[in-house]
């Protein structure tokens, strides 16, 4: 007497653990690599605002000819331990007047499955963008006052 297989088929668990087996192992490793993206494209955008704001407030208590000076200085100290499994950030800062743009590009390594992704590299790129208008308030608050004393002056003589 022969045994039959309910399925009908021979071999039809091999079959299906070939397949689906490394379509899961495909899904999870994708779906860690793209958590990786995700943090390092947040903490990038965090990283680039927190050094446009403190350059406007601290350049000029620190000694520096201008905020994006502060910013390249400061750069290596607000990214040094926070970009898991992506690149140390490339951050470049202008200033243009009052407003200092600074801009920040970090690429996740994608070195997986031995290269098996070379051919997306620019999926993987992330880059953020602040603009941060330095405000003196108090310098504002003179101004105003001393046009209010000299209109009082003009209107009272």
């Amino acid at each position: 007497m022969c045994s039959v297989n309910k399925s009908g088929v021979d071999g039809y668990m091999s079959v299906e653990a070939a397949l689906v087996v490394p379509a899961a192992i495909f899904g999870i490793v994708l779906i860690i690599y793209m958590a990786f993206f995700v943090h390092s494209r947040c903490i990038l955008s965090q990283d680039v605002y927190i050094l446009g704001f403190r350059s406007g407030l601290f350049y000029e208590k620190q000694g520096y000819g201008n905020a994006a000076q502060y910013i390249t200085d400061h750069e290596a100290e607000q990214t040094k331990d926070s970009y898991f499994g992506s690149s140390k950030p490339d951050i470049k800062a202008m200033q243009n007047g009052n407003e200092v743009k600074v801009e920040g590009i970090t690429t996740t390594n994608h070195d997986a499955l031995f290269g098996y992704f070379k051919g997306i590299p620019d999926l993987w790129k992330s880059e953020a963008a602040a603009c941060v208008k330095i405000l003196k308030p108090a310098q504002s608050i003179r101004k105003i006052k001393r046009i209010k004393d000299i209109y009082k002056g003009l209107t009272n003589d």
